[in-house]
């Protein structure tokens, strides 16, 4: 933990109500900000103090009032970073979409000027909330699902990726998402796909 850092960019109109929950068991509330590029969470007290926490020092953190009064949550876990064959695991924060046997997830990461001009209409789309603070002008949201085994994988296109891990359900997916005239390209979308797959 390091208190005070980033003090200089506290910023109280990009600081929304949460909690973070320590590996220790012990809880903190108060105004919450996310530096994504850093990894880094920070929390003000009631007196002003800011407290800093990196992913190793946190189980969860959640914030409050982002998804018309659902809770944004995210949750520490061990990756690989993409590196399959590596035994090497570091502790990063991913946020949670959905639950079930299989785990929707996302991690914002910078858009620098040479992933900027590959950035077609299909790629995963560039937002930033605005407790989510990047160094950079924009981030872009890269999206995982972890399956029972803790395996996280990441999910480049999202409905060809999606659809073969659907397996034997993939069929009962394509009509669920022909009914209700879903667009795995859509954020909103596609959890509801992931959800429905997991009530199967």
């Amino acid at each position: 933990m390091a208190e005070g850092q980033y003090r200089d960019g506290f910023d109280t109109e990009g600081w929304l109500y949460g909690k973070i929950v320590l590996s220790t068991g012990d809880s903190l509330t108060g105004a919450l900000v996310y530096y994504p590029t850093k990894d880094v969470v920070q929390i003000a007290s009631d007196s002003g103090k800011i407290s800093s926490f990196s992913p190793v020092n946190v189980d969860y953190f959640e914030v409050n009032g982002v998804y018309r009064g659902k809770k944004q949550v995210f949750r520490t876990l061990y990756w690989d970073q993409g590196r399959q064959h590596d035994d090497f695991k570091k502790p990063v924060f991913f946020e949670q979409l959905c639950n079930g046997k299989m785990v929707l997830m996302k991690r914002y990461t910078d858009v620098t000027p040479a992933r900027a001009e590959k950035t077609t209409e299909d790629s995963p789309r560039r937002y930033a909330y605005p407790h989510i603070i990047s160094m950079a002008e924009e981030l872009q949201e890269d999206y995982f699902v972890m399956l029972p085994d803790d395996n996280i994988l990441p999910i480049r296109n999202r409905k060809r990726d999606l659809l073969r891990m659907f397996g034997n359900l993939s069929g009962q997916v394509k009509q669920y998402v022909r009914a209700n005239k879903l667009d795995f390209n859509d954020p909103k979308h596609i959890i509801s796909i992931v959800d429905y797959y997991n009530s199967l």
